[in-house]
């Protein structure tokens, strides 16, 4: 026969530890921890509930300019031109250094400029193992015609994921055509429960823009 006052004690001791697992739950569902090994490699692997966004907009010259200082940022300006021609805050005469395929004709000047900026991002993994690649970039270009100035930047970011590295190249178009496309990338440190073991992520974002002010995603890995 079973004892009432021990089946009661029982279900008592139940309710307390489920409650103290409620409670420590969310008390630390602010502060995510390390998973063990397996169980990080499969968040940092899943795919991302949102993967990727961009917002563009027109800048003006001198927005456009500060950008060339921004610390890290890869910068590209037409040749023969200063940086203030290349945004089109001063006058300048043709950009006849522009590659042979694509030369433009003596009258071309940078009267005609405009600017924009973008920032696109990309991210892989879920929760709190997201990694999560933004690249901003500005550029100016003779509308329609021909590219300046670019100044890309790339950060990354993530929840426990922290970031070990960042690069910024062009790998298709560039100054004179127009078009460019940059291949941003990073590598993250992602802890897992045990100190020692740490794992290393890493990708790659491909955007393209070009003389019209537009832009998009054209790879990832």
């Amino acid at each position: 026969m079973v004892n009432r006052r021990n089946a009661t004690a029982v279900v008592v001791t139940l309710f307390a530890a489920v409650s103290t697992v409620a409670v420590t739950s969310a008390a630390g569902a602010g502060r995510p921890q390390p998973l063990p090994q397996a169980q990080a490699q499969a968040l940092i692997d899943a795919p991302a509930a949102v993967q990727s966004g961009s917002t563009t907009r027109a800048v003006s010259p001198q927005e456009a300019l500060a950008a060339a200082s921004i610390a890290g940022a890869t910068v590209a300006i037409a040749p023969g031109l200063s940086l203030a021609q290349a945004v089109g805050l001063a006058s300048a005469v043709a950009l006849s250094t522009a590659p042979s395929s694509v030369v433009r004709p003596v009258g071309a000047t940078v009267a005609s400029v405009g600017c924009s900026s973008n920032a696109a991002w990309h991210e892989w993994g879920t929760w709190p193992y997201q990694q999560r690649i933004t690249d901003t970039t500005y550029w100016c270009a003779v509308y329609g015609d021909h590219i300046t100035y670019t100044s890309s930047s790339v950060t990354a970011s993530g929840t426990l994921c922290g970031t070990g590295w960042t690069s910024s190249q062009l790998i298709s178009g560039g100054i004179g055509y127009s078009w460019f496309v940059m291949r941003s990338s990073a590598g993250w440190n992602c802890p897992t429960v045990i100190p020692w073991v740490t794992l290393h992520p890493s990708h790659h974002m491909d955007v393209s823009r070009n003389a019209w002010g537009s832009t998009s995603e054209v790879g990832s890995g």
